[in-house]
């Protein structure tokens, strides 16, 4: 069988599904395969915190409106959760496993039996996903996953069903950009969204701006290297944020280069 028919075949199974929605290209697959498959009866959930970038934000809720999706954005702040702002490498779990008792509660008000994530059968090979381990804990299912889809499968279906997230880069929360062991702040959380909004609103994608204290670390693909080094209004804005140093990492963007 299909993987995409399978995936049709698992959720419609559900009859209700509450999916854990974040925007990105799997979620974003998820949710629009489930409404296709089960109409009303999906329902995606937004966790608003800290943690994710106020652009971000209202281009998930955009994509579910031009949809017709049905959804929920519930506010949350990642610090209630002990451990969270520590930054240990299991900030991960502490924070998904908070933001996956909100969602369990939202279906469970709704009298929805199932919540999935987005995880995807490449994410289930990584080592290192406290993350998952949350959400197994809880009994969040895995669609994705389970009926053996990977990144490329996905990206390749959504442009079959005409998703306009097929192509978007990859992302992670904001937090991510503070080494392991350095306490997080809302304060850095807003530095580094400021700063990468400087290198967004110029069309330069698939950026981070990692914290180090006085120093923001630019990791750009190496085709922006030239827009970056000659666009001094980018180190000016930058600074003002704060940072005394503003670098580009020459080794370029490293999608989990703080693991």
């Amino acid at each position: 069988m299909d993987k995409l028919d399978r995936l049709r075949q698992t959720l419609a199974a559900c009859q209700k599904l509450c999916i854990a929605y974040s925007g990105g290209v799997d979620s974003s697959f998820l949710v629009h395969v489930a409404h296709e498959e089960l109409g009303r009866e999906a329902l995606a959930v937004l966790i608003d915190s800290p943690v994710l970038a106020r652009r971000d934000k209202s281009d998930a809720i955009a994509l579910l409106e031009r949809q017709g999706i049905r959804y929920e954005v519930v506010a949350e702040d990642p610090f209630a959760s002990a451990g969270f702002a520590e930054n240990s490498r299991m900030r991960c779990y502490f924070c998904k496993k908070n933001n996956y008792a909100i969602i369990l509660e939202v279906a469970r008000k709704h009298g929805i039996p199932y919540v999935a994530d987005g995880q995807n059968a490449d994410d289930a090979l990584s080592e290192h996903r406290p993350g998952m381990k949350a959400g197994r804990e809880l009994g969040v299912i895995s669609p994705l996953s389970d009926c053996g889809l990977t990144k490329d499968d996905i990206r390749r279906y959504s442009q079959m069903l005409h998703i306009e997230t097929w192509n978007k880069p990859a992302n992670a929360c904001l937090s991510s950009r503070i080494p392991y062991g350095t306490e997080i702040t809302k304060e850095r959380l807003s530095l580094v969204e400021a700063a990468e909004e400087t290198l967004r609103k110029r069309g330069i994608e698939s950026c981070r701006v990692r914290w180090h204290g006085s120093i923001a670390r630019i990791e750009a693909p190496r085709e922006y290297f030239n827009e970056i080094l000659n666009t001094p209004a980018i180190t000016d804005e930058i600074s003002t944020l704060g940072f005394k140093y503003v670098t580009l990492d020459l080794a370029g963007f490293r999608s989990g280069s703080m693991n």
